[in-house]
């Protein structure tokens, strides 16, 4: 029988063939031999199973310097290998060459080597040669060979397990090779085995599908809106951990959109809170179509049902007005603070233009702080009259001023906010920060929101993790320095932070030097006695009551049964009690419709939900003269008050404000101009540093 043509093989020719050939275990007695160079087929011989014979084959192939690859099969009978340079290029995208826009190459030489496994009626496979010769040389460097950087099955797993816990592709590759010096993957088999892990977990459901049934099955809080088409255009849903944690700790929290964090340009709203430890956590998430005041009145209403019978006393944002007003629809009874961080950095983006003079500018935004640091309504009306009198000939500056921040002065001058339980949160720097947490989760901006909510959850996690071990810690440790008998009620139960606090204002209560009118508000923004209280308690030893719940630990606790039941599941409850109720005095006909009417509720099938259209979001003009980033890069674009502020300095004198064009230096000799330098860098040199008044720092908390 011709071997080379063989067809697949039947029942009577596995017996012929079982009959011929004894079954026996051939060694491997040329492995690593080349005759003239010439690569050998692998010997004829048998096998206890499929996987052994595919594994001799590679490995032996290994040894002469070629690689193979499986090109026909059938289940329980046979399997046809060849040479993984056999066959030829399929163009299937039928786009021609020349068109692509990716340039690639083949491998592929039309090798003939072919060769047969072939299962006996004993359960054992044997080996058959069909052509064992090849068209091109031995590869020296094997790596080249897809099949040869493969991953092991346990390499497989330990991939998997990475991929898990968020660590980069890049990273993975580092670990396996510490583990596994001969290696030979490279970047993109780690990339390929991703892809082939995460098809694995979609079985077969869109990323879309995959998300909400995560959802719904994993607790979380969650809701969605989609337009006329089905596409998803707005998607809520909070963590069982944040939900625990939001409902613990319900007074304060900073709001601020995020920006690229998937592939959709959707806007990421991240809603952050304050724990007992001053520390921050993820409280919940939106995705947004827009950022219109119904996108976030959407959001918030979403927000008020997972606190439930909660409400916050403080909310922090920006200058968003659309956010804004949503806040004061949603939460009426909430003070909204803006961050006076970003009140600055507007200031600068938008003022600074009107100064040539280096000197005129600082004195300028230094008078502007101490303004916005005013500590009484008095002290700001004062100060505001003196700031529209000094720079009254700048018309358009002073009216900018006017119109967009002094209407809004209560949100953000310490004289009006300090009158609130805000916890020292004056600006939205702890949601910048957790942005950047998670955005170092997310890796890239080119994520579906599937993956997206996956990097998101282990943030959380581990965010939950670390503030239910520091209460566990907190609650059997005491501070050396704040062991004094004044204290001895707030031990274990009350925040190291604010017993930090605390231990500071006590301080300045046993010092005779210190005198201050006391104006309550370290009491009204930290909910905790200030150094006068602490005079006036003679002694009498602080108690838990003296405390807002903010900082106490003693009754925390994050067990699932712990939390309250949501509004929604009580007024459920209710409603199935008030049916069961009425039901039994119904009329057969009412009782048949209201049978009806639940059963298509329950069985009716949930909507198919599409992938969100991708939407422009907010940011810098993409033909502006930023340097370019990476289209899947994380990093914000900058924002104008730090475009204003990078301004280009004169490559002649090096000062900023003009270029070399314009520069009174130009003509001049280079030496001169640097000498000139230098002569002002050593008059600076030679200043006393520390003549500077200790007052000089306007910085200090009351």
């Amino acid at each position: 029988m011709d071997v080379e043509n063989v067809n697949p093989i039947t029942n009577n020719e596995e017996n012929e063939h079982s009959e011929a050939i004894p079954i026996e275990v051939i060694p491997i007695e040329y492995e690593g031999n080349f005759e003239n160079g010439k690569m050998l087929p692998p010997p004829v011989r048998s096998f206890d199973s499929r996987e052994k014979l595919l594994n001799y084959i590679h490995d032996f192939s290994f040894s002469q310097g070629y690689a193979t690859t499986i090109r026909d099969s059938e289940r329980d009978k046979y399997v046809t290998i060849g040479c993984d340079r056999g066959g030829t290029y399929r163009n299937r995208t039928n786009i021609p060459l020349e068109e692509r826009k990716k340039k690639s190459g083949s491998r592929l030489i039309n090798c003939p080597f072919r060769i047969k496994g072939v299962k006996l009626v004993g359960g054992s496979w044997i080996l058959r040669i069909s052509n064992g010769t090849h068209n091109h040389e031995a590869s020296k460097d094997m790596s080249g060979h897809p099949s040869f950087r493969r991953f092991s099955n346990e390499e497989f797993l330990r991939i998997k397990d990475m991929c898990k816990a968020g660590i980069p592709s890049r990273q993975v590759l580092t670990l396996l090779r510490q583990a596994n010096p001969k290696l030979r993957a490279i970047s993109r088999t780690v990339y390929n085995t991703k892809a082939k892990i995460r098809k694995e977990k979609l079985r077969g459901r869109t990323p879309i599908q995959a998300l909400l049934e995560e959802l719904s099955g994993g607790g979380f809080l969650h809701n969605i809106k989609v337009d006329m088409e089905g596409r998803l255009t707005h998607l809520f849903f909070a963590h069982p951990h944040s939900i625990k944690l939001s409902r613990n700790y319900s007074n304060v929290f900073v709001m601020d959109c995020t920006y690229k964090t998937n592939k959709f340009k959707m806007p990421l709203l991240d809603i952050i809170g304050v724990s007992s430890f001053n520390t921050s956590f993820y409280s919940c998430f939106v995705f947004l179509s827009k950022e219109e005041e119904c996108d976030y009145a959407w959001a918030l209403t979403m927000f008020k049902k997972m606190l439930g019978s909660k409400e916050p006393t403080v909310i922090v944002t920006d200058r968003e007005l659309a956010l804004m007003n949503a806040i004061e629809v949603i939460f009426p009874r909430t003070t909204n603070l803006l961050c006076f961080w970003h009140v600055e950095t507007n200031i600068i983006t938008n003022c600074k233009r009107f100064f040539e003079a280096k000197e005129d500018w600082d004195t300028f935004i230094t008078t502007w702080t101490e303004l916005v640091q005013s500590n009484s309504m008095s002290s700001f009306s004062e100060g505001w009259k003196d700031f529209e009198a000094s720079y009254k000939e700048k018309v358009v500056m002073i009216d900018y001023i006017k119109k967009t921040w002094l209407p809004l002065k209560e949100r953000f001058v310490k004289a009006w906010t300090d009158v609130h339980l805000h916890f020292g949160n004056r600006v939205t720097s702890r949601a910048e920060g957790a942005h950047g947490v998670l955005k170092s989760y997310l890796q890239v901006s080119t994520s579906d929101l599937h993956v997206a909510k996956e990097k998101i959850c282990l943030a959380v996690e581990n965010n939950f993790h670390g503030i239910t071990t520091q209460v566990a810690s907190e609650k059997i440790r005491i501070p050396h320095n704040i062991c004094v008998p004044f204290f001895k009620e707030l031990v274990h139960c009350v925040s190291t932070f604010a017993l930090k606090k605390l231990f500071e204002q006590y301080k300045l209560a046993l010092s005779d030097s210190w005198f201050s009118v006391c104006k309550g508000q370290f009491t009204a923004t930290m909910g905790l006695p200030c150094a006068h209280m602490m005079r006036c308690m003679k002694d009498r030893a602080l108690q838990l009551s003296d405390i807002h719940p903010q900082w106490r630990i003693d009754k925390l606790s994050f067990e699932d049964g712990d939390i309250e039941s949501n509004n929604e599941t009580d007024d459920l409850t209710g409603l199935f009690q008030k049916l069961e109720k009425s039901y039994h005095q119904w009329p057969i006909a009412q009782k048949e419709y209201a049978q009806a009417q639940l059963s298509q509720l329950i069985n009716s099938s949930v909507p198919v939900v599409f992938d969100p259209p991708i939407h422009p979001h907010k940011g810098r003009p993409s033909n502006s003269n930023t340097k370019k980033v990476a289209v899947s890069s994380t990093r914000r674009d900058p924002s104008g008050f730090e475009i204003v502020e990078k301004s280009r300095k004169c490559s002649i004198c090096h000062e900023v404000g003009h270029n070399s064009r314009t520069c009174k230096h130009k003509n001049a000799d280079p030496e001169c101009v640097g000498a000139s330098n230098s002569t002002e860098n050593n008059l600076l040199d030679a200043l006393d540093l520390n003549c500077i008044p200790c007052d000089a720092d306007f910085f200090l908390l009351d």
